[in-house]
């Protein structure tokens, strides 16, 4: 876990949940954080925005802080926690990268830019009483999709990236990320106040104007599956990035209510401020909140206090997987080695639309690079497969390729046939979850990440990879 101090200085790193001593510190010191864009595993960097809305990039390999101050950009946005877009003044689209910048003028002037896991940028334009979605995929500067939509509002990106969904008057219309195809869109009695998706986005949560109820939508059959009632209006939703619980914001007062992604069940309120880092769900399920100048550590189910961190809402929070740190006392190559627990932590159980392990507040798809002893990719699984949990797989090395985390064994069984990679189908593994199955569609473990990534990229569908066994 990172801790940001809020009104500038080094940088800490500690290995979750133990909160007592730092194991690693920053070499520089790091303005202040207005909030965190992405983490990037590959560079071992966290890039944030400061208070001055200036790009902030943090090197945990060498602790090194940079700052770029120029251009001015609005709309700061990434997915990857590297590359950094944004839009200029005079409405050009540019994007920032620790090698340089690369800017691009769109025939019209876009409002929005929403970068995409797979390298891919949407940008968004209003012309009259017509929104206009063009797709690119820089550094080529042509246009290889447009689409055409009655003016929207906010937009939604999945967190793995097939989709992205925009807010009209009457519900939510979306595109498919692959030649912005339209998928249909789902009608809603109020306006749209909030929305969130879950890590595997088969799945929207959605918080409506004058609505006592959170709205739960199904992606696959575009309708509303259940509502989950609330006793008040929430203002503002945030997904778990492992998708075990939802976050609502009330209107009113300083709470927040849990939602238990797996049941669709209000847990019940708890006590916190909001603000761009906390509330968050850690990633062993305690919920982190806001409590005056300190942090508390609540469990996601009793809502038990489990712990306190004096004065730690002088910082600000980010969970990570990566065991990539250094101390001063050790060669400049060697590693330190996080204890397990700190990598890996299922007290809480499997989650219900797991990404991996891979915790940031910006979503990340490619997994950690942590340092775990590699293991040999087990025999290829077919699209009927079925292993019972993680007991089955290869222990905890390697890298995972996951498809899908779906509630129906059907809907699993049908994505793995579409997928073929060497002439292997991905395999349908179960994961309990508080009484519910859910099936995930996967290949590996592999015992590189590059092997992973290969395998991933060879499938031709969406991915997230991530460390260890599903």
């Amino acid at each position: 876990m990172l801790w940001f101090p809020r009104a500038g200085g080094h940088v800490r790193a500690f290995a979750y949940p133990s909160l007592d001593s730092a194991l690693w510190t920053s070499a520089e010191k790091a303005p202040a954080l207005e909030r965190v864009l992405g983490f990037d595993d590959e560079a071992g960097s966290v890039t944030g925005v400061d208070q001055k809305g200036a790009v902030v990039r943090v090197d945990l390999r060498l602790g090194a802080v940079s700052r770029d101050a120029k251009p001015k950009l609005t709309r700061l946005a990434s997915s990857d926690g590297s590359s950094v877009y944004g839009i200029a003044k005079d409405g050009s689209v540019v994007r920032l990268t620790p090698a340089g910048q690369w800017t691009f003028k769109a025939p019209e002037a876009p409002h929005d830019v929403i970068p995409e896991p797979d390298g891919s940028l949407l940008l968004v334009a209003d012309r009259g009483d017509k929104t206009t979605v063009w797709q690119m995929h820089p550094p080529d500067r042509q246009l290889t999709d447009t689409a055409h939509l009655p003016v929207v509002g906010r937009a939604l990106r999945t967190m793995v990236g097939d989709r992205v969904y925009f807010t009209v008057d009457s519900g939510l219309i979306g595109l498919r990320n692959r030649g912005l195809e339209p998928v249909p869109s789902v009608h809603l009695d109020h306006h749209v106040r909030a929305l969130a998706t879950t890590p595997s986005g088969d799945r929207i949560y959605v918080a409506e104007d004058s609505a006592d109820a959170i709205v739960v939508i199904d992606r696959y059959t575009h309708k509303i599956d259940t509502r989950v009632p609330l006793g008040g209006q929430a203002i503002d939703l945030r997904m778990d990035p492992t998708g075990r619980y939802v976050l609502a914001r009330p209107a009113a007062g300083d709470s927040a209510w849990v939602i238990n992604v797996g049941t669709d069940r209000l847990v019940g309120a708890v006590s916190t401020e909001w603000r761009a880092d906390l509330p968050a769900v850690a990633p062993n399920g305690w919920l982190a909140l806001l409590s005056g100048h300190d942090v508390a550590l609540v469990d996601g189910e009793s809502l038990r206090v489990e712990k306190t961190v004096k004065d730690g809402a002088g910082d600000t929070w980010l969970f990570i997987t990566w065991n990539g740190f250094r101390r001063p006392d050790r060669p400049s190559d060697q590693a330190l080695t996080l204890a397990d627990s700190s990598a890996r932590d299922t007290s809480a159980g499997e989650p219900a639309h797991d990404t991996g392990n891979v915790f940031a507040t910006a979503p990340d798809t490619t997994g950690a690079t942590g340092a775990r002893p590699a293991t040999a990719p087990p025999p290829p699984g077919t699209a009927g497969d079925s292993v019972k949990g993680a007991a089955q797989g290869v222990g905890l090395g390697g890298f995972t390729v996951q498809f899908a985390a779906l509630r129906s064994q059907t809907l699993a069984d049908s994505l793995a046939r579409t997928i073929a990679v060497d002439g292997a189908h991905p395999r349908v593994v179960e994961a309990p979850h508080n009484g519910d199955m859910i099936y995930r569609v996967v290949l590996g473990p592999y015992a590189t990440k590059d092997d992973a990534l290969r395998v991933a990229k060879a499938s031709g569908a969406s991915y997230w990879i991530y460390p260890g066994v599903p």
